[in-house]
């Protein structure tokens, strides 16, 4: 992680209390809390699932990390590996398995109900919006929301999760999924462990904190060194 300058955590984010539990629900991959309670979501079905995320770093690693409680095997392809060298040493480290693949390598080709595949495109000449997937399968693409070229990728993914939010952004989540004047103004005034999970005409503003376990195991080295 220190070889990634600039990457900070929200304040706050290490504290305990109910605001910072996330717990894994038999409904899949629980988020986080909004207001009117936890909200998780399908992310592994027996059809494949596209998750856009234009969120901040820290983010994508918690959640590809809660993803190996549910069984998950982790394929990063990037560019960039040193950048995800910190989550696979943690995956690794807790029992998962993790792997990295050039943006032209093989895939896996399908996943399992109980060991299910989950891919990070975090690449250039990679395309996550096009690439086959099979069952019980997700691609988690990263992306500025705020592009020109956002509406394709999001109206190609089957949600996305977003913060922060500029007038871009909510602009291209409106027209990427039929978004209400109303459901945009939860993009407002993003708190620190806030995002937004956007789909086809819905919107929820929730919260997504680390535990204080999840913290230390993939964050509480920053404090040690």
């Amino acid at each position: 992680m220190s070889a990634t300058p600039g990457w900070t955590l929200p304040d706050g984010a290490a504290e305990s209390g109910p605001e910072a539990v996330v717990r894994t629900g038999p409904s899949g991959l629980l988020l986080g809390h909004g207001r009117s309670g936890p909200i998780a979501i399908r992310l592994f079905r027996p059809v494949p699932t596209r998750l856009l995320l234009a969120v901040p770093e820290y983010v994508t690693w918690l959640l590809a990390f809660r993803c190996i409680s549910l069984g998950a095997h982790l394929s990063i392809v990037a560019n960039e590996r040193r950048r995800w060298q910190g989550l696979v040493d943690a995956v690794q480290g807790c029992g998962g398995t993790s792997e990295f693949l050039a943006p032209g390598g093989v895939l896996p080709g399908q996943g399992r109900p109980y060991r299910p595949s989950l891919i990070i495109d975090d690449a250039s000449y990679f395309d996550g919006v096009q690439v086959g997937l099979g069952r019980f399968q997700a691609v988690m693409l990263t992306e500025d929301a705020a592009a020109s070229g956002a509406i394709h990728a999001l109206r190609s993914c089957d949600m996305a999760l977003v913060s922060p939010c500029d007038a871009r952004t909510i602009e291209n989540l409106r027209r990427a999924y039929v978004l209400t004047p109303r459901q945009l103004r939860l993009c407002a005034d993003l708190g620190a462990n806030e995002v937004v999970l956007a789909m086809p005409r819905r919107l929820v503003r929730l919260s997504i904190p680390p535990t204080p376990t999840e913290y230390d195991l993939l964050f509480g080295h920053r404090r040690r060194h």
